[in-house]
């Protein structure tokens, strides 16, 4: 298969959930320094050769069957480990929807991969790429629903790549398992977080968002909201004031603004467009 990168940004991509940026395929990966890293979500994998990934002032290497989910803006470089050819696909997106669902599959940082070369997920870029050159989409309806189905290939197939110990890790899971059970609670907060892991809040907030790229109390805030949502749309008879208590905000008013301010429109007009 000869060089392949296909820019796909839809003409509508603010409408859509998910949407792909570029997708390509490389015989033989150029060096790639990035300071200030990607603007979009980045996917690189192996296919043939190895490369070497550095990041946070480490070096990974990525063999085949090996790839690196990069989120937007983290600095990093890649090159191949030796002069030998190293043979690659990328995948870069982004959309509304991709960091609810990167959460929801546990994907939602920069981490390492790697899974059998017998899955689908070995050849999952290349055979897309041949796909699109027999079909017209124009506003890119099937590779956004594409984005969706390689997230799930990889939240099903890949493994962690661990490399190096992801310090605090299993602590940060175990904090977001504390924040979903703590949703409804109003008196929650950043003290509590760092209390439970024995860190000083400013800390957790560095670790937390060395990991997610989002600080601890903004990604408490989504998960509130995302309650908020569920509610908003299950039942018609619950009122705004009632679904605020039950999603741990002060006041109808600090939910309906902060509602808001996330998704662009009022709890009840979400409500009636949805």
């Amino acid at each position: 298969m000869e060089v392949r990168k296909e820019f796909v940004i839809p003409l509508n991509e603010k409408k859509l959930p998910l949407f792909a940026e570029t997708m390509g395929y490389n015989p033989d990966q150029e060096a790639i320094t990035r300071h200030d890293g990607y603007p979009y979500f980045h996917w690189l994998q192996s296919i043939d050769g190895t490369g070497a990934i550095y990041y946070e002032h480490d070096m990974v290497t990525l063999p085949p069957a090996h790839g690196v989910l990069f989120m937007p803006n983290v600095p990093h470089s890649y090159a191949k480990k030796s002069n030998e050819r190293w043979e690659t696909c990328y995948l870069t997106f982004d959309g509304p929807f991709v960091k609810e669902l990167l959460a929801d599959l546990n994907l939602y940082r920069t981490a390492f991969f790697t899974w059998d070369t017998t899955s689908p997920l070995t050849y999952f870029i290349e055979k897309a790429l041949k796909q699109k050159e027999t079909r017209l989409d124009a506003f890119n309806i099937k590779t956004s629903s594409l984005v969706y189905e390689f997230l799930v290939t990889m939240s099903r197939y890949a493994q962690l790549k661990e490399n190096r110990p992801i310090k605090y890790e299993r602590d940060l899971n175990d904090l977001i398992t504390w924040m979903q059970h703590n949703i409804s609670n109003s008196e929650a907060g950043l003290e509590d977080m760092a209390s439970l892991l024995k860190l000083s809040k400013r800390h957790l907030n560095e670790v937390f968002y060395r990991t997610y790229h989002v600080t601890p109390y903004a990604f408490f805030i989504s998960l509130r909201i995302k309650e908020a949502k569920k509610l908003l749309l299950n039942s018609d008879t619950r009122t705004i004031k009632t679904i605020s208590n039950m999603t741990g905000f002060r006041s109808p008013s600090h939910f309906i603004a902060t509602f808001r301010k996330i998704t662009g429109v009022s709890p009840g007009r979400y409500r009636e467009l949805h």
